[in-house]
Parts: structure tokens; sequence; C-alpha cells
């Protein structure tokens, strides 16, 4: 009978249906391992709350704060002792920020700063964070300005 199968099949065109796959094996979990997996630097924020900057940087927490925006940006108004780097200048620049223990970038709303803290962290500096909402958000917030 299997004979006159594959000849009914050849002479019509017709291939046998595929099998069904069969069923993976079962696997029992295994949790990463914290040493090799980027659990810290993958889980934690990249965004930073401009309340919370205001709060912690009014508790003398060392935070570095980087304005990443242009010189003629920072000279109409910026956060009181922040640091620039514009964001173009960043990738050279980048080690000034190694030792740091916490790192927050901003800019005008955001964009630039999220890159910014991006770029931070794909060098190593996880403790990189953009502030959400840039220097509007910061003034917002209640944060003092200075320049302009």
């Amino acid at each position: 009978m299997g004979l006159f199968r594959k000849v009914a099949k050849k002479i019509l065109g017709r291939q046998e249906a595929p099998a069904a796959p069969a069923a993976p094996a079962a696997r029992a979990f295994t949790p990463p391992d914290p040493m090799t997996a980027n659990t810290g630097a993958a889980l934690s924020s990249i965004d930073c709350g401009a309340q919370e900057l205001v709060e912690r940087i009014g508790c003398g927490e060392p935070v570095v704060v980087v304005d990443v925006r242009t010189p003629q940006e920072r000279e109409a108004e910026r956060v009181p002792g922040s640091l620039h780097i514009p964001l173009d200048e960043l990738e050279g620049r980048w080690r000034e920020l190694e030792s740091c223990d916490e790192v927050v970038c901003y800019c005008a709303m955001g964009g630039r700063s999220l890159k910014a803290a991006q770029l931070l962290r794909d060098r190593g500096l996880f403790n990189a964070t953009s502030l959400e909402g840039g220097i509007g958000a910061w003034k917002e917030a209640g944060g003092p300005t200075e320049g302009g």
C-alpha cells in the first residue's frame, strides 16, 4: 500500500504533509548569573525627574550636572554649577566624567541629554542619567538658573 501512495503522489504532484514538530524538551529555569548579566545597568532608569534632582542637589548629594547644549543656549540660562560639555564634544570628552559618582545630563527638552546619557552608559558610566524634560522641567520644579 505504501508503494501505491508514493506513485499516486508523484503522479498528482502532491507531497506528504509535514510531520508535526516534536514538542521541545522541558528545560529547568536557570536564573541569570549576576556576574555576567547586564542586570543593574539594564534595569536602572536612564531618566532622572526634575523634582528628584532639585531635592537631591538641595540636600548636598554629589551629583555632577552636565549641560550638553550649545554655548549660545548655555549663555542664555543654565543650572548653577553645571559642567558644560556640548553633545557634539562628548565623544571626545567623556573621560572627564569617569570618576564621578553620578552624572545627570540636561538639555533644552530632554532629547539630546538622553543621547548623552546613553553614550556615557555605552562607555561604562552606568551612573549617567538624563534630566527628563530638560531645563524647562528643572525650572518648573523650582530649580534655580543663572545667566541670561
